[in-house]
């Protein structure tokens, strides 16, 4: 039988567009997508110690000495000299860090996955991620760093200067012979980044976790031993490179015209200033400009102008004391999008001026070399740093489902967490930094 032929240009055809009024505006996947993940490791190497309430907020420790050998025997009936007890102490000044979320009831009773959930879950990784952070900043401003192939500074890193094992076993054959102590098993702690971690499985003698788990308790995040350092994997560590000077980048300069009341920096002195872009993931230094020296014949401040073509996000700021060699941490800048932004700073800034005034912060990382980056690790031995805290590590908080006199009407429910701690370096002979290229990257 002859079929009918049929009109695809038929003007009554019922299509999804006349129907938009009662199609789904979308359609949400049950599962939420996964964040990227973060491997918090630091404090699993570290000493916590839990301070009481009441006593205030400064940590102290201290360690007597060792006492030096006598050079010569005794004389018979003579009683020697005495030998003086010597005791040392490190302290920290604990900080208080937090966060907060807030859902609105609309919010929480229209969208389809739940809410309130996901933001508890997202607190917690902020938190873990956060106290990671702080004891990495402590760690790399003290502590003796270490480079392959003998090279003495981050600078002059090149290419082929990437962890092997004698590299390792140099560092590990020193804190032996400084007398840091080990952690389980006679072993020390190591942690390296993801290409690190690379370059050193590439050896044949590198053991990897699975292979020893069975009878060995492994850390957090640990993935393999070698070398006598159990190793852990960390991407929160930073990856330095370098940031163009100038267009592109930061422009550092005096800049003689002083704000409203500002005392400029003396005429005559210099002082070294850098700028570094923040990773804004970890919120850790990523890209630096190499350090440039600033001076005036004429009282000054410094003018630190980042280029409108140069990446956005936040910059670190830096200055040292006035004839100082490592320039100081001043403070956090955002970038406009798509605009330059020049900040002042002043030795002392006016009370109703726009520059900032000078502070004495962390000190800046290293310059990085022109072409490479720059791959961050550690070793430690036992207490080499502690991480004291007062009250609970973490303290998570949630608003009740109730009505109060600032919410009479349970319009809002507020998620969030605290913690005060303070990292403090308790011996600096206990571990190593070492900084290196890595063939992966």
């Amino acid at each position: 039988m002859a079929g009918t032929t049929y009109s695809y240009t038929d003007p009554g055809l019922s299509t999804s567009t006349t129907l938009a009024n009662d199609l789904a505006p979308l359609w949400l996947q049950d599962e939420l997508l996964m964040v990227a993940e973060k491997l918090t490791v630091f404090q699993d190497m570290g000493e916590t110690p839990n301070m009481p309430e009441g006593e205030g907020k400064t940590y102290s420790a201290q360690r007597y000495e060792r006492l030096p050998l006598p050079g010569w025997p005794l004389t018979e009936g003579v009683t020697p000299d005495s030998t003086q007890l010597v005791v040392n102490k490190v302290t920290a000044v604990l900080e208080q860090w937090g966060m907060v979320t807030t859902l609105s009831d609309v919010a929480l009773m229209t969208t389809k996955h739940p809410a309130l959930q996901a933001a508890k879950d997202r607190l917690g990784n902020a938190s873990a991620e956060l106290q990671d952070r702080e004891i990495q900043r402590v760690l790399m401003g003290q502590g003796v760093v270490t480079y392959p192939n003998a090279k003495t500074s981050r600078s002059a890193l090149a290419a082929a200067d990437f962890p092997g094992t004698d590299f390792v076993s140099g560092i590990v054959a020193t804190l032996r012979q400084l007398g840091a102590p080990t952690f389980a098993g006679s072993m020390y702690g190591g942690v390296f980044d993801p290409y690190t971690e690379q370059d050193l499985a590439k050896d044949t003698t590198f053991v990897l976790s699975h292979q020893y788990a069975e009878t060995t308790a492994l850390f957090n995040a640990e993935v393999g031993r070698w070398r006598g350092v159990r190793w852990k994997r960390s991407n929160m560590l930073p990856i330095m490179s370098l940031l163009p000077t100038g267009a592109g980048g930061v422009a550092v300069a005096a800049n003689t015209t002083l704000g409203t009341g500002d005392t400029g920096f003396t005429a005559g002195a210099t002082v070294k200033c850098t700028s570094a872009l923040i990773d804004p993931i970890t919120g850790l230094d990523t890209k630096q400009i190499v350090t440039a020296t600033v001076t005036n014949a004429a009282a000054f401040n410094v003018a630190f102008t980042i280029a409108a073509a140069a990446p956005e996000g936040r910059y670190s700021l830096y200055i040292s004391t006035e004839g100082g060699a490592v320039p100081l941490y001043q403070g956090v800048v955002q970038k406009p999008v798509g605009s330059a932004l020049t900040v002042n700073v002043a030795k002392v800034a006016g009370p109703t001026s726009t520059s900032l005034t000078f502070a004495t912060g962390a000190p800046a990382g290293a310059d990085p070399p022109a072409a490479i980056n720059v791959h961050t690790g550690y070793i430690f031995g036992k207490q080499a740093f502690a991480v004291p805290a007062i009250g609970a590590r973490v303290q998570a908080t949630l608003t009740p489902a109730t009505a109060t006199d600032s919410d009479p009407l349970q319009q809002r429910r507020k998620a969030g967490f605290k913690f005060m701690t303070k990292t403090c370096i308790l011996n600096q002979d206990f571990f190593r930094r070492f900084e290196c290229a890595s063939q992966f990257s």
